[in-house]
């Protein structure tokens, strides 16, 4: 068992990156039970010269986590990186190709609008919503391993019972768990991952809900809290929403005629959502953060 330094010394790859690694559930070494120290061994290592070789070919994180993990098979995950590559590529290409057309010209004659206009003609084929759809994606997925819930087989009364059905969930997931504290409000780590977890009471029963200790570690590899924080907001409110209306079109459209009908139509709305809330919350999502 080798410490982090020496991780670091024998694969190149910075301490600060390597526990980035461990945040991203990348990594999962076990803890020494004496000091709670990291120690990697001989399989930690090899993950990480892997995790470093598909870097080097630009995978991003996620995608290389999917990979280790057995979620996706090597050829697949080559295929998609062919394209992603390729798509790249094509972003370069045109890139050469201006640098091309305005090297030719003088800097006094260069006609800027007509370049950014036909920059702008290259974006509108199709870049910009590919990059929407791929950031809700990516945050879709981020909100299943931000927050999770399960119900447990028993009440979880005791820091003894909560520990052992956080062990029993563990283990029927085929995740890696340690618990680093017990009690009604336990912490653990899940795959590398911090977590903390508590248990709430509802129509349905005892939930236990997990939460991440530094979520603000988990956004999307490239994109901002900011628009993170967008896009959580658009598949909590938004979509529900407009999925209402479309199922009701025809419906509000003779509402929208008079204040009443509106009046109706916005309270629909609110127990709408509301109602969307509640049975996510019953079912065991966390809305908390």
């Amino acid at each position: 068992m080798k410490s982090v330094k020496e991780v670091s010394m024998i694969t190149g790859v910075t301490e600060q990156n390597i526990r980035y690694y461990e945040k991203k559930g990348l990594l999962s070494p076990e803890r020494n039970r004496k000091n709670s120290y990291r120690e990697y061994s001989d399989r930690d290592i090899d993950r990480l010269k892997m995790i470093l070789l598909f870097r080097k070919l630009d995978m991003p994180l996620a995608e290389i986590k999917k990979l280790l993990e057995g979620d996706v098979t090597l050829d697949k995950a080559m295929e998609d990186q062919i394209r992603r590559l390729k798509s790249e590529k094509e972003k370069l290409d045109d890139a050469l190709e201006f640098c091309g057309t305005i090297r030719e010209s003088r800097l006094a004659d260069l006609d800027v609008d007509a370049c950014l206009e036909r920059m702008r003609e290259k974006e509108k084929a199709g870049s910009v919503f590919a990059k929407i759809a791929e950031d809700y994606t990516a945050v879709v997925k981020s909100e299943m391993v931000r927050t999770f819930s399960f119900m447990p087989d028993v009440p979880c009364g005791t820091p003894r019972e909560f520990t052992d059905e956080l062990l029993k969930y563990a283990d029927q997931e085929n995740l890696d768990i340690i618990i680093t504290k017990e009690g009604m409000s336990p912490h653990f780590l899940m795959n590398g991952i911090e977590y903390r977890a508590y248990r709430t009471s509802g129509r349905f029963g005892i939930t236990i809900h997990c939460e991440m200790i530094h979520p603000e570690d988990y956004i999307p590899e490239g994109m901002s809290e900011k628009k993170y924080r967008i896009y959580r907001t658009l598949s909590f409110v938004g979509i529900p929403v407009l999925i209402f209306f479309t199922a009701n079109f025809w419906v509000f459209r003779e509402a929208f005629k008079s204040w009443e009908g509106l009046l109706m139509v916005l309270i629909a709305i609110i127990l709408y959502t509301s109602e969307i809330y509640f049975v996510y919350y019953c079912y065991g999502k966390n809305f908390k953060g």
